[in-house]
Order: C-alpha cells, then sequence, then structure tokens
C-alpha cells in the first residue's frame, strides 16, 4: 500500500469513527515519510476529532512548514485555533487558506462561525452572504443564517433560512406518504409532530401541540423520544403519544415540531405560546421528594452544568461546575446537584469549594426528568446552563435561572434577562466571550433579591474543625487540614484561604490534563491540591516532604480531597541518593513550619534522599523545587530527566548567597529564566478578607522555560546575568 493509499484507508477509518485506528495508520505513513504534508494535515484531524487541540496545531504547523501552499491546511488549522479561542491566529490561518484560494467556501463559512461564536455577530452575517453568493445552495450556511437571524428576533427572515436544515448531508427527514402540513387549516384533521434534535427541543416545543388544537379543530399526535414519554403523558393538548420510531396511527399531515412557529406565522415573541405549566410532574413523586428533602433546611438551589457535549456548541454553553464556586461562599443556602451522566465527574474535582448534595443512583431510572422534574418542585430556584434541565423547569413553572454564553442559542435572543418563552425565567448573560465569572456573580447578587437571609460567610464559617494545634477549612482549592501555628502557610489560609495564589494563577497557564509534576518541598499540599487538580486524572503528581509531622498532613490534604493521582513520598530531593537529618519542630508553637532549611543538622530524624533521575520518569512535564536552599542540588539530581524531557521548572530563589550558583546552572541547561515574585496578600482572596497581615511579603521565584520551547512568557522580568537581584525586578 502507497502512502496515498493508506492515508486514504486511513480517512475512511476517520469517517466511521474509528479515530484511534485512523491515527494508528497516519503514524505510521509519517513513520516513513516524516516530510509528508498530507500526511501531517490527516494526522492533525484526528488529533482534533479528539479534542487533542495542542498536538493538531504542532501537526497543522508542521503541514504549512513543508507545504507553505497548502489551503486545506490553514483552513484545519483555523478550525482548532477556534476550539482553542485564539481567535486572532484563527482569522489568520482563515485569511491565508483564503488567500491561496480565494473562493475556498469551507474556509469563509468557518471564518463566519469564529466571528459568530466570538460575537462579532454583524461581520458574521455579512461573511455568511459572502458565501452565499459563492455557493447559494450551501445548506449548511443558509441554515447557520436562520440562526443567527432568530438569535437577532428577526424571525420573518429567520425561519425560511432555518428549514434548510433538513438539507444537511448528516440530516435525513421522516420518509412519511402524508404530505407535510403548510401551515393551512387542519379542521378535521390529524398532524402527526415530529421530534428533532435534543431533548430539551422535544420539551420546549411540544406546547405547539395545544396551540393547533387551540386554533384548529384538529387531532394531534406527537412521536418523540421514547425515553420523554414519561414526562410528556402529562401534556395537555396531545391526542396521543408515541415513541420515535413506532408506527404512528393514520394521520393526514406531519410536521416537524420546530416548523411549527413558522408555519403559524410566529414572527414576533408577542406571538410564543408562554403559558406555564403546560407539563405536571406526577403528584406522588412529588410527595416524595418533598419526603426526601424536608430534612434539607436552608434555600435550596437545583445546580445543573453540562449539556450535551456532542453537541457542536457544547464548549460554549456548558459552565465547568468549578465556575459555580461562588455559590459556595453564601450561607444559608442548600445546593442540590440535577446532574445526571457526563458532567457528574465535576462533582470529585470541586473538593470542598460547593457543597453539592448529590442525587441518587436510583433518580430518573424510570425514564428521563421524571423524577427530576418532581424533585424541582421541591426546590426554591433551579440554577443552569443551557441544558434539557433549563427546558423541564421552564415547563413545569419552576423559578429557573440560566447562565448563558455572550452568544447564546437563537431561542434565548440578545439582551435580555428575561424569556418570552418561559415567564418563570430569569437570564444571566456573559459580559465578554467565556466570561462565566461574570455571569455567575450576577446570579449571586441576584440570590438575596429572592432569598433576604442569604449573605456571604465570614471567614470563621468556613472553618469545618479545630482539634489541637490543626485546624480544618474550606479553602479555594478544597479542604485543607493546617497548623494554625504555621505564620506564613497556616496563617494565610486561616485569613485568605489560600496560600500564594499568584503561584497557582501560573500553573493554572501551564498544566494540562496528563501533565506529570514532580514537587519537591510539598509541604502540607497547598499546592499540591492545585496542581493534581490541573493535571486531572490522567496525570501524576509525586510530592515530596521531608517533614514526618507536615508530610502527615500533606496525606491527609490529597485524602480529605479525594486526589488519587498524587504519590506523596516522606523524603528529600537532592543530587542523589542518601539520607539526612530532619530536626522536629514543636508543632505547638508558632513558627515558619516550611522554612526549615536542611542538610546541616546532625540530630533528628533519618529522612531519605531521592534524586529524580532515579524515579525513571516516562514523562515530565514540571519541576517545581521549594527545598529551602536544597534547589540546586535538586535540579543536578534531575540533570538527565531534564536532558531528556526539558520540563518547564518553577524554582524558589530567595537566598542571595546560593542564586549565583543557581542561576549559573539553570542557564547552562539551556533555560530562559524569569522572576516571579507573587505576594502572599491577594486582594482578591477567597475569604474577601482586605486586610493584609503580610504587607510586601511575596515568594521569591523563577520560571524557567527551556530556550527551545515556544513560549510567551508576557509580564514577567527576565533573570539578567550570575548577580541578578529579584528586588530590582520588583
Amino acid at each position: 500500500m502507497t502512502p496515498a493509499e493508506a492515508l486514504e484507508h486511513g480517512w475512511k477509518l476517520q469517517q466511521a469513527g474509528d479515530l484511534a485506528g485512523a491515527e494508528r495508520v497516519y503514524r505510521q505513513v509519517l513513520q516513513v515519510e516524516p516530510q509528508n504534508a498530507n500526511a501531517w494535515c490527516y494526522f492533525g484531524m484526528a488529533c482534533h476529532d479528539q479534542q487533542r487541540y495542542d498536538e493538531a496545531v504542532a501537526a497543522y504547523q508542521n503541514a504549512v512548514r513543508l507545504q507553505p501552499n497548502f489551503p486545506i491546511a490553514f483552513n484545519n488549522l483555523g478550525n482548532t485555533l477556534r476550539q482553542q479561542r485564539r481567535l486572532k491566529e484563527a482569522l489568520a490561518s482563515f485569511d491565508q487558506a483564503l488567500r491561496l484560494r480565494p473562493d475556498y467556501v469551507n474556509a469563509i463559512k468557518n471564518r463566519a462561525t469564529t466571528l459568530l461564536w466570538e460575537g462579532f455577530i454583524d461581520e458574521a452575517v455579512t461573511t455568511y452572504e459572502r458565501v452565499m453568493q459563492l455557493a447559494p445552495d450551501d445548506a449548511e450556511t443558509h441554515k447557520n443564517l436562520g440562526v443567527v437571524r432568530l438569535l437577532q428576533g428577526r424571525f420573518a427572515e429567520g425561519w425560511p433560512d432555518y428549514e434548510w436544515r433538513w438539507k444537511l448531508s448528516d440530516t435525513t427527514p421522516p420518509a412519511f406518504p402524508q404530505p407535510r402540513w403548510d401551515g393551512a387549516s387542519l379542521d378535521g384533521r390529524t398532524i402527526l409532530l415530529t421530534a428533532e434534535q435534543g431533548l430539551g427541543d422535544t420539551i420546549h416545543f411540544v406546547r405547539y401541540s395545544a396551540v393547533l388544537k387551540q386554533r384548529f379543530d384538529c387531532r394531534t399526535i406527537v412521536a418523540c423520544q421514547r425515553a420523554l414519554l414519561p414526562l410528556l403523558q402529562s401534556c395537555a393538548g396531545i391526542d396521543r403519544l408515541v415513541a420515535q420510531g413506532d408506527e404512528p396511527s393514520d394521520f393526514d399531515v406531519w410536521a416537524p415540531l420546530l416548523s411549527v412557529p413558522a408555519a403559524l406565522g410566529h414572527n414576533s415573541p408577542a406571538d410564543f405560546p408562554a403559558a406555564v405549566p403546560y407539563l405536571s410532574p406526577d403528584a406522588a413523586r412529588v410527595a416524595e421528594w418533598h419526603d426526601r428533602l424536608k430534612a434539607f433546611g436552608g434555600f435550596k438551589i437545583g445546580l445543573a452544568w453540562q449539556g450535551n457535549p456532542q453537541h457542536q456548541a457544547d464548549r460554549i454553553r456548558s459552565v465547568p461546575l468549578a465556575e459555580f464556586a461562588p455559590l459556595g461562599k453564601l450561607h444559608g443556602v442548600r445546593l442540590f446537584s440535577l446532574q445526571k451522566g457526563v458532567g457528574v465527574e465535576q462533582l470529585d474535582t470541586i473538593g470542598a469549594r460547593l457543597e453539592i448534595e448529590r442525587l441518587p443512583d436510583d433518580v430518573d431510572s424510570a425514564g428521563a426528568f421524571v423524577d427530576t422534574a418532581a424533585m424541582m418542585r421541591n426546590l426554591d430556584v433551579v440554577i443552569t446552563s443551557d441544558t434539557a434541565i433549563v427546558h423541564v423547569a421552564g415547563a413545569i413553572g419552576v423559578p429557573v435561572w440560566v447562565a448563558l454564553p455572550l452568544v447564546p442559542d437563537w431561542r434565548w435572543l440578545l439582551g435580555r434577562d428575561d424569556s418570552p418563552w418561559y415567564p418563570t425565567m430569569r437570564l444571566f448573560r456573559q459580559t465578554t466571550v467565556g466570561d462565566w465569572p461574570s455571569a455567575i456573580a450576577k446570579i449571586v447578587a441576584a440570590l438575596p433579591e429572592i432569598a433576604p437571609a442569604i449573605r456571604k460567610k465570614q471567614p470563621d464559617e468556613y472553618r469545618v474543625a479545630t482539634t489541637g494545634h490543626n485546624r480544618l477549612t474550606r479553602a479555594r482549592h478544597g479542604l485543607l487540614l493546617y497548623n494554625r501555628h504555621d505564620i506564613y502557610i497556616g496563617r494565610s489560609l486561616d485569613r485568605y484561604g489560600e496560600f500564594s495564589e499568584g503561584e497557582v494563577d501560573v500553573f493554572r497557564q501551564l498544566l494540562r490534563p496528563g501533565h506529570v509534576v514532580v514537587e519537591a518541598g510539598a509541604n502540607i499540599g497547598v499546592h499540591t491540591v492545585a496542581i493534581a487538580r490541573c493535571v486531572g486524572d490522567t496525570g501524576r503528581v509525586v510530592a515530596f516532604e521531608p517533614q514526618r509531622s507536615v508530610f502527615q498532613t500533606l496525606c491527609a490534604n490529597v485524602a480529605l480531597n479525594s486526589l488519587t493521582n498524587v504519590d506523596c513520598r516522606l523524603a528529600a530531593l537532592g543530587e542523589q541518593a542518601g539520607s539526612l537529618f530532619v530536626p522536629q519542630l514543636d508543632v505547638h508553637r508558632d513558627n515558619n513550619f516550611g522554612g526549615l532549611g536542611l542538610g546541616e543538622y546532625q540530630t533528628g530524624e533519618h529522612v531519605p534522599v531521592e534524586s529524580i533521575d532515579r524515579l525513571s520518569l516516562s514523562r515530565c512535564d514540571f519541576i517545581k523545587a521549594d527545598m529551602e536552599g536544597m534547589e540546586l542540588a535538586v535540579l543536578r539530581g534531575a540533570a538527565a530527566t531534564i536532558a531528556k524531557f526539558r520540563p518547564i521548572l518553577y524554582v524558589e530563589n530567595d537566598r542571595q548567597d546560593k542564586s549565583p550558583a543557581l542561576i549559573e546552572y539553570l542557564l547552562s541547561l539551556g533555560y530562559q529564566l524569569y522572576w516571579h515574585l507573587p505576594p502572599l496578600f491577594n486582594a482578591g482572596n477567597f475569604f474577601e478578607n482586605p486586610l493584609n497581615e503580610f504587607g510586601n511579603i511575596a515568594s521569591v521565584n523563577m520560571l524557567c522555560v527551556h530556550s527551545s520551547v515556544k513560549s510567551a512568557i508576557q509580564g514577567l522580568m527576565p533573570v539578567n546575568g550570575l548577580g541578578a537581584d529579584w528586588r530590582t525586578a520588583r
């Protein structure tokens, strides 16, 4: 098989959904022909479809480096950059594709969609209209234009273009011998209304069955997703309910549910049927949920965050659960998860930032949303992203608050904080693209309007327990145990719910799921917990701490936060294997338990010393070295690992006598060095405590990036020369 034939075979596998098989084929071609631009492009598509966007970008960049006149690769690169929200780079890639091929319709369409996602709606419309000039029968562009015009409230223009969805290659309209309804009188006839798209769309538009019966003397049959049969049984205005795929009884005409508003001439929000409830949860189940929830006090909030991950806009509309963390800072609320299926796993990573009562396993075992709807009847408000939960809550008439992206689904229109579809709904929109904190902040601020007893927690209300010298608190990154006599880490956690959060900000920017991190001097794990969440279940953190009492707390914090990706080791790291004495500190007296310099003591506990190279890691992406003067020895003991993987290094350098040798060694390894000096006091701290108890004290670190690694370090001062002093970089 020639390389070209192999690539064609791989593409067939990819189109059939066998992404892993396609990737293997592409890799085999690249092993034989590493300069094959087509193979790099195909490999990039496989990575993109598996959401490995960094790898996809690198593959496409290889393709255009080898073949600069490669419009398809530039177009694909733009698509991946769009997913990464790298707007300027994405548009530049599409523009380059169009310079090479001015009539490249897909590149123009992708450019328009990128503009739309980023909020440039008018420019997106203009770009879609450019496609219409080149390809007037392009169904996808017609549909997209329809969606945008519906979003803008231009319904008379939008409905006809939206109908082009039935001409898309991946859409198969129902094949009934009966004619499709065109809006003519239905008096004396039977109409079949067919569900389409997602569960939420069906719940949203099923109300039109009653509208038709009110307008005409007709009979209605609704064919819905089988999972919705129990819930929709309560919907008024349906003469017969059947599952999609089952043979419906005799009918005269049929229509897709989402096409009914256009056929009725509903061209203004004032035309939309908004009477709720039009669905009713089972009364027995409502009573059962009342009994289940009556033991819980406070203002009861149901929470959902994740929609269907297969939805093309899921990355825009679903809200990471962590973004709802400000709700956990409210006194007087009780949170209940309404999430089922995908997204539930985020409950395992949210830590103590949100106390959420999980749904029992038996919820909705009998059908989609039946139990959920009954539970909602016993809640004070439902807060959710744009998921099917929105429509269940709206249809049964309970208060529902929706967090929306800047450019939402068309049905929510633009600029409104209410919905013409659901009178019990409030909309909370991003102020800029991707800015969920702004939307969530508006939700948090609005809650006291409907429940005056809700207020922000005071710092002491985050404390869970105090026992002896230890205290347990709910901190920014989870439950954390700490020594309340520690004058830096302990005090910071006690007063602010965090420690040196500026360091975590850097870790969050640099670390990715799957990364392997070595942490030399993990202390109690206040940063270990945050790092472990960054690298996720597919990553790994090897955390070393040589002080036994501190190590015990490190292990406790890893366990308290259910982190299975952290390997805690009671040992120091150094240049070579050995041992050293670690003195035992009095945990009952005020001290800096993270500032113990090692290697100079003749008594204490004998603790092993290991080297990073002896770990024989198969991957290493990041090394954090905070060993109170032993950083150079730690790095020397990682020489082979550094040479092999060129990880990012984050190294404490606050000892002036040791600084020149440390800088010299790092420069000899080919690293570029930058000062990073985050203050201990963070004005935006988790407890929102305005009192600065640390003055101008800062952590003194160097961020080190190998010169062979493309980086865009901004806002940090370079470390200039062996005699560089961090004080001049502030």
